[in-house]
């Protein structure tokens, strides 16, 4: 670990527009097997991954991350332990509800590379805004501020009452399911659970959720099946915590929370298998075992509009 934070000390952001775009298409196949593949399939999905944007960015209200050494870890017992303090922790939350007309702005690290080959590894800063309506996104391309409908589940869907984990659960699925029969039609009314921790993950991560809504995401996150806690998992800056972590036959991917405020930290995925996905534009791309991929939310404010950063 020591060698990848000096390799990410002194590798600087990449701009290469093509390098980016492959950056994109791969944290995608890491994160989201099954979102890519129906990406490919019907060209846009309603939620999931967009490619052109490629971001994993977290709700935590008003705070600026800082980066600092973890001290030792006070080890949680169980995964509905961690759901619990996570939602304890957004419960508590002090920062202010942005205004309607607000924007969630993230600043996000990204780690790419291959499992115990550190010279393979690359780097790419992200920036993000997303409506705090959930219904716009924007970013920079080309020094230009681009825009696009967002890809998130309506937050004030999920924030009607009365909000339970199991309602959150519920709606969430029916949204899933019913994008499913407008689009690619693959998933015979069963939402599997990497397809649910994907989508409860984007939430978290690029969406601001009222306290009370992001308090049952996580205590949602237990009642999985297959979900279970793991120690000392690192994201891309080095910072360690603990996480909500899945594996399925495709990959193993940690949802990562700080140990003691058990807010977000980022996430960390390994792809477990050989796969080729075919995009929208007809290219195919290969990706194989052990590709990893490591994300870090460096900040994450309200401001009032997209392109500001404070």
């Amino acid at each position: 670990m020591n060698e990848l934070k000096e390799f990410r000390r002194n590798t600087p952001a990449m701009t290469d527009n093509a390098a980016t775009a492959a950056r994109a298409r791969l944290m995608t196949a890491i994160h989201e097997p099954e979102a890519a593949r129906r990406s490919a399939a019907s060209g846009t999905r309603r939620f999931g991954w967009r490619i052109a944007v490629a971001a994993l960015a977290l709700v935590v209200g008003g705070t600026v991350v800082t980066l600092r050494d973890q001290q030792d870890m006070a080890p949680v017992a169980s995964v509905a332990e961690l759901g619990e303090r996570a939602a304890r922790a957004a419960e508590n939350d002090p920062t202010p509800a942005p205004g309607p007309a607000q924007w969630l702005y993230t600043k996000e690290l990204q780690l790419t590379g291959v499992e115990g080959d550190v010279d393979r590894d690359q780097h790419d800063t992200r920036e993000r805004w997303t409506s705090v309506d959930g219904k716009r996104s924007a970013w920079y391309q080309d020094g230009k501020l681009m825009f696009q409908g967002s890809a998130i589940m309506n937050p004030a869907e999920l924030a009607k009452p009365p909000v339970t984990p199991a309602g959150v659960i519920a709606r969430i699925k029916a949204a899933i399911l019913d994008e499913d029969r407008r689009g690619p039609q693959e998933l015979n009314g069963h939402v599997p659970p990497a397809t649910l921790f994907m989508e409860i993950n984007q939430l978290i991560t690029e969406q601001w959720l009222a306290p009370d809504v992001r308090a049952a995401l996580f205590r949602a996150l237990p009642t999985i099946k297959g979900i279970t806690v793991t120690q000392d998992v690192p994201v891309a800056d080095g910072r360690r915590g603990v996480a909500f972590s899945l594996t399925d036959a495709e990959a193993r991917s940690y949802l990562i929370l700080d140990p003691e405020t058990f807010r977000y930290l980022g996430t960390n995925s390994t792809r477990l298998k050989d796969r080729t996905y075919e995009w929208a534009d007809g290219s195919k791309e290969t990706f194989k075992a052990g590709t990893v991929g490591l994300t870090a939310q460096l900040e994450a404010t309200i401001v009032d509009q997209p392109g500001q950063r404070s």
